[in-house]
């Protein structure tokens, strides 16, 4: 909208928009000061009443002084529209600092810390928020937070034919009773949201997600909170009742006030809680400021509570194919890491693919902080050595045919596909760990794989996973291109590491090829990197499953990976 004054305010640009409002920075003469101007969306002819009940509105949230809140300077009309004068603060969202970096334990209770009295002052006068969210905390120059948008929702609640939907607040944040659009909603429906913006805080995204604002809402209503260990096992288990009654269902198990939430959080223990803040998951992008509708971060992918699983059409297959003696290819000439995968129909083998979004990271991302103990030990190489007697294979890809099954397709965060020089997985993310898995289950078996980081000088974790049950559950043998590795198991969502991370001299660093071998024998588990056994260790909760590999990225930078020779082989006698 090409507007160069509203009201007296005089237009210098646009900061958002959304369903109920658009935003702008302004200049007020009067005061001369930068001021942000919400016009309210909605003709007033239109809407008998509606001029009455914001101007009641307003007044009401005018008089609110707190610092965590931001203040409202003006209101009036212009051009049939309704608008508010509030104070501009320049340093962003909490959404925007979310998607730079998740927060530590720490930092996310000191944030709350200052926002919690502000909302017990406004609840103590029966004012509800209805649509807090990150986009609606603000951040002044000194990076104090404040609240913004108090009363937009409940201005929409007489006059929610403005934008044609009955949705009051955003999917991704509302109560359970938002939800149902109860009559009476008090302040636990924001302590419930307060709760969700805490989870998004810690893992880069929110504990329900689907690929519709309905669906989210739904899931609010039905599904149980997800772990949120799954994605931090760092943080300490104190905090998952801490997150189930914020995020009751039931709003009379909930925490009465948002300053009793934040006294629950202060009083956690520290003994695990991380010392530097983790690489962010990418979570939700866009322009948040609408009231109505969160689509969230729903993709092409059919989205789960605790990872996505990307769809892929699997060409049926035998589950026991004939044995196929690879042949050993050299390393070939370094490819770029994004752009030069190439595409091919998904049949033969019939491998499925599956994006771990936030589950992983705990494995590598966040490694020298979840895991500190193992990260940086530095154990001398092990004397031990590969056995001698030949395996017998079962199942082998050198990768040379582009239709041997595996997954080849690209989304925002990762791209797999085959090359000349094998089969590549791409990571564009941190934070998020990609891996595909073959259709066939064995018991005790010999895997292995060579891989090579095609990109130069970016840290990343590549390996091999055995007995993979579903998402949740599997064993993994991985190594970092900067010579460690670690053995451990995902089990119910949680990192159990079982060895690692050790530093190893048989890992070839940079960007060389290393053969990476896996042994799941019963009980025992061995891992072998260029024919040198680096670490054995014994566990007994997974006998069978699917095999894999899997490689994510350390850093902010794309990590590539191409894989050769991939084989399954039956236990020599």
């Amino acid at each position: 909208m090409a507007k160069k004054k509203i009201g007296r305010y005089e237009i210098q640009s646009e900061i958002g928009r959304g369903g109920m409002a658009a935003v702008y920075l302004a200049h007020d003469p009067n005061f001369r000061r930068n001021v942000a101007v919400k016009l309210v969306s909605g003709n007033l002819e239109q809407h008998t009443g509606f001029r009455e009940r914001f101007e009641r509105e307003a007044q009401l949230i005018a008089r609110i002084e707190h610092p965590a809140i931001v203040p409202v300077y003006d209101f009036g009309e212009h051009d049939g529209q309704l608008y508010l004068v509030m104070r501009h603060m320049p340093g962003g969202t909490l959404a925007d600092k979310i998607k730079k970096s998740i927060f530590t334990l720490r930092d996310a209770t000191q944030l709350l810390a200052q926002l919690a009295p502000a909302l017990d002052a406004v609840h103590s006068q029966g004012i509800v928020h209805r649509d807090l969210k990150p986009a609606n905390v603000l951040f002044d120059n000194f990076g104090n937070p404040a609240i913004s948008d108090f009363g937009i929702a409940h201005f929409s609640t007489a006059t929610s034919d403005l934008t044609g939907s009955a949705i009051i607040g955003t999917p991704s944040y509302m109560s359970p009773e938002q939800v149902r659009a109860d009559a009476e909603l008090d302040g636990r429906s924001d302590v419930y949201a307060l709760g969700v913006i805490l989870f998004e805080m810690l893992t880069g995204h929110g504990p329900f997600r689907a690929n519709t604002p309905m669906s989210v809402a739904l899931k609010h209503l039905t599904d149980p909170l997800p772990s949120i260990r799954t994605y931090r096992p760092d943080l300490p288990i104190e905090i998952e009742s801490v997150l189930s009654k914020a995020l009751a269902k039931d709003r009379n198990a909930r925490y009465a006030s948002a300053s009793e939430l934040v006294r629950e959080l202060q009083a956690l223990p520290e003994s695990n809680q991380s010392a530097g803040k983790p690489v962010l998951a990418s979570p939700v992008t866009g322009n948040d400021i609408a009231t109505e509708v969160d689509v969230g971060d729903a993709s092409a992918a059919e989205v789960g509570d605790s990872a996505p699983r990307v769809k892929t059409d699997r060409a049926s297959a035998s589950p026991n194919p004939e044995p196929i003696q690879p042949s050993r290819k050299t390393s070939a000439p370094e490819s770029s890491s994004r752009g030069k995968l190439k595409g091919a129909s998904i049949a033969g083998a019939g491998l499925s693919l599956v994006l771990l979004c936030g589950a992983i990271v705990a494995l590598g991302a966040a490694a020298g902080i979840l895991l500190p103990g193992y990260f940086n030990k530095q154990n001398p190489t092990p004397t031990f050595t590969a056995t001698t007697s030949q395996p017998v294979v079962i199942f082998a890809d050198d990768f040379t045919d582009p239709n041997s099954g595996w997954p080849t397709l690209e989304t925002s965060q990762a791209k797999y596909g085959y090359e000349s020089d094998g089969y590549h997985i791409a990571v564009f993310e941190p934070n998020f760990a990609p891996w595909a898995k073959t259709n066939r289950q064995d018991e005790d078996i010999n895997i292995s794989v060579e891989a090579r980081p095609v990109t130069q000088n970016v840290n990343g974790f590549f390996g091999l996973l055995c007995r993979i049950d579903d998402n949740q559950n599997f064993y993994y043998f991985v190594v970092q291109n900067s010579g460690q590795y670690a053995i451990g198991k995902f089990q119910d969502g949680v990192f159990h590491p079982l060895e690692g991370w050790n530093a190893s001299n048989a890992i070839r660093q940079g960007n060389q090829t290393n053969r990476l071998q896996a042994d799941c024998l019963g009980s025992v588990l061995r891992f072998y990197v260029n024919d040198v056994l680096v670490g054995e260790v014994n566990d007994v909760d997974f006998n069978s499953g699917y095999s894999g590999l899997i490689a994510s990225a350390l850093d902010s930078q794309a990590f590539e990976v191409v894989f050769n020779n991939f084989q399954i082989a039956e236990p020599s006698q």
